[in-house]
């Protein structure tokens, strides 16, 4: 078990049996369960997304080793888009210093007024994917 996992974790998708969302009381915000949530459901995080190179960098440099995995980027057998934009605002994106080991950013958007890391809640395109991958 890693540090955030003590916090907040869950599996991607139903694992089998009962899924287990870790939610200690210091997460309790609404975006962080909201994230976890969209996780259990099926989601993974905004930037793992085949196309986000064309919308972040990723500084390697700056990231902690043991997290970099967090960071891999799947292809879309795996990270499905349904057919949506890359999305700066979803829930699911992680903030611009995410497992920072020196302070720098590790995301950098290249849209020099996106606002990555929310966690107030779902965003727009957030409810589009998950009413396509759910079908409603």
């Amino acid at each position: 078990m890693n540090f955030l996992t003590k916090f907040y974790s869950s599996n991607i998708g139903r694992a089998g049996g009962q899924q287990t969302i870790n939610l200690a009381p210091r997460c309790l915000t609404p975006g962080t369960i909201v994230h976890e949530f969209l996780h259990a459901l099926g989601f993974y995080h905004q930037q793992a997304t085949t196309e986000r190179d064309d919308f972040v960098t990723i500084v390697w440099d700056n990231i902690l080793e043991r997290y970099k995995h967090n960071f891999e980027k799947h292809n879309e057998t795996v990270v499905g888009s349904y057919g949506e934009m890359y999305d700066y605002g979803s829930v699911m994106h992680y903030s611009k210093r995410a497992f920072t080991k020196n302070r720098e950013d590790t995301i950098v958007p290249r849209d020099p007024n996106a606002e990555i890391g929310q966690r107030k809640g779902l965003s727009v395109i957030d409810i589009k994917k998950l009413n396509k991958m759910y079908k409603k």
